[in-house]
């Protein structure tokens, strides 16, 4: 089988959820990134700029690029990748598929309503509690609207 035909490994994300991590971790860079704010807002930056290019062929390799040359948003995606969701939704303990222990160790807890931005749809944040206040979006100024 030539190599153009051959399916990607199974452990190989499709391009949407690299490019659904980059929309949900944006809102998180600079909690993610508490002493190095310059480099929170340069990798979102990068982020804003490849999301609005988001349909050409390479946009999600050069989103992978950028958030895996930092090793707090390298990890950061990993986790999004194998559950879904931001990885401050995961329990303590919570095991993926690479590293399963007995059953019931840890859950993913569910995400409270999920907010995107009007505009472009290149940010997507989760409420965590109610009394929590919709940010808005760091590209577009606007707040983030329920879906």
């Amino acid at each position: 089988m030539p190599l153009d035909d051959a399916s990607p490994p199974p452990d190989d994300p499709i391009p949407a959820g690299i490019l659904d991590a980059a929309r949900a971790i944006r809102p998180c860079l600079a909690e993610l990134l508490p002493f190095a704010p310059e480099s929170a807002a340069r990798i979102d930056d990068e982020l804003a700029r490849l999301l609005a290019r988001s349909t050409e062929p390479d946009t999600a390799d050069r989103v992978r690029g950028v958030l895996e040359g930092n090793p707090v948003t390298e990890v950061w995606l990993s986790q999004f990748l194998e559950f879904g969701v931001p990885p401050d939704f995961l329990a303590p303990g919570t095991r993926g598929t690479t590293s399963p222990g007995p059953a019931g160790d840890g859950e993913t807890v569910r995400p409270g309503p999920k907010f995107v931005c009007p505009v472009g749809g290149d940010v997507v944040w989760w409420r965590r509690h109610v009394g929590q206040d919709v940010p808005r979006c760091a590209t577009h100024g606007v707040i983030l609207v329920k879906v």
